[in-house]
């Protein structure tokens, strides 16, 4: 959502410059910040379709400067052709999303009775492919590490997760989220992934 408003900022400053009639130059403007806003409450209410929104949000918003060129009757000039370039640019930043932190709303609260901590991300969680974030979790008294691991295992299946890795966004997006388990100690470690690349072949957790 805040790269759609970033990105739409630069995109008013250059219509606005370029422009010369001033019916046409806030009318056109007004339809790029309200596409935008729009494009980022969208995006709020429904991430997993970011790169689309985002892409249609561009899609629009070059077409009401097109058409607003077209109703000024201009020729193209080097600020119109600036639009272009950078309107191709953040297309391409949106099409080809980078590795992201996952939520920890995907797994948790955890089942009844266990307890889980949130352990802080540091600049070494997050690389070039993929950024992760680490959950503690510890079991009831008495409780095995086996019978724990077990436990957490249903609970992240019937939270979605499959064999572990699932899309994060829709057609356009093929980035993905795993989660991982491991014991040591008697204490679950809950590793969950945010990866640039379509990872959803890997059976993480069995």
């Amino acid at each position: 959502m805040l790269l759609t408003l970033l990105l739409s900022v630069p995109l008013l400053v250059l219509w606005i410059a370029m422009s010369r009639a001033p019916r046409t130059r806030w009318t056109v403007s007004a339809t790029i910040a309200g596409l935008a806003v729009i494009a980022g409450v969208t995006i709020y209410l429904v991430p997993r379709g970011t790169v689309e929104i985002s892409l249609g949000w561009l899609v629009l918003s070059l077409s009401a400067v097109v058409a607003g060129h077209a109703i000024e009757r201009r020729r193209v000039s080097a600020l119109f052709a600036a639009w272009l370039v950078l309107t191709v640019l953040a297309g391409l930043v949106a099409w080809r999303p980078g590795p992201f932190y996952p939520a920890t709303g995907g797994v948790l609260p955890l089942p009844d009775g266990l307890h889980a901590t949130v352990q802080p991300t540091g600049d070494g969680d997050c690389g070039s492919a993929s950024c992760s974030r680490t959950i503690t979790a510890s079991g009831r008294p008495g409780q095995s590490g086996d019978d724990l691991w077990a436990e957490v295992r249903q609970h992240v299946i019937s939270r979605g997760w499959g064999h572990g890795c699932r899309p994060a966004g829709w057609l356009l997006d093929r980035s993905t989220e795993c989660v991982e388990l491991a014991v040591h100690d008697g204490l679950l470690t809950i590793t969950l992934s945010g990866n640039r690349d379509d990872l959803r072949h890997l059976a993480t957790i069995g």
